[in-house]
């Protein structure tokens, strides 16, 4: 099993509780909103002291805060699964369980983090939730490792294409088409290697952009 293998049934289990999910959103594996109330969710195969760290991690950042293991996880840690319950009701952190495609929640956050004394970090919640209510695609698989689609590859993604359909293209005309900012950033950084400069004000795609955009299909 791996944490990938997580991701659809926690997705389709907020998704029911009427919540809007994106995998891998900043570094939190699961992010979820119903209006402006926020969750994070960090999905491991095997219970540590590196997932409740990654969990606390979160609160800085989120409403509220779950870990997610599988069943499996759960009966391997069975002799200590009191203490453990027990740690993360002091630590306000929930706890979700998969079996097959079923998710039992067996724990609720119930401590405010201001009764915990835990510092908000509002500039990283302002970037997440940015990043998260700005992306349009729903491709990342939260637990993947690697590459991921960013809200930056995103809008590279969008110029790309106006790029392939309509050929070179002056950065102002591709705002025109799209109406994305940072249109002549992207284009003169090239992060990706995807665009060819064919003179001044004037962008093609590369055969490598060709090659990556068809995974986007």
């Amino acid at each position: 099993m791996k944490e990938t293998d997580l991701y659809l049934p926690i997705k389709y289990h907020l998704e029911s509780l009427g919540f809007f999910v994106q995998g891998e959103v900043g570094a939190i594996d699961v992010f979820a909103m119903k209006g402006e109330h926020s969750v994070a969710i960090e999905l491991k195969i095997q219970i540590s002291l590196k997932l409740i760290y990654q969990a606390m991690e979160r609160q800085k950042i989120a409403d509220e805060v779950y870990i997610a293991v599988p069943k499996s996880a759960i009966r391997s840690h069975r002799s200590q699964m009191k203490s453990f319950l027990d740690l993360l009701k002091r630590l306000s952190i929930g706890l979700l369980v998969i079996e097959n495609q079923d998710v039992v929640q067996m724990l609720e956050p119930e401590l405010s983090f201001a009764n915990l004394g835990i510092k908000r970090s509002p500039k990283k919640r302002k970037r997440i939730i940015h990043e998260f209510k700005n992306r349009e695609l729903d491709v990342n698989v939260g637990g993947t490792k690697g590459r991921k689609v960013t809200l930056y590859r995103e809008t590279s993604i969008k110029i790309a294409k106006i790029i392939q359909a309509y050929g070179a293209l002056s950065p102002k005309d591709i705002k025109t088409f799209t109406n994305l900012d940072k249109v002549d950033s992207i284009l003169q950084k090239n992060y990706y290697g995807w665009f060819v400069r064919i003179r001044r004000g004037l962008y093609a795609l590369s055969d490598r952009g060709t090659d990556d955009l068809s995974r986007y299909e």
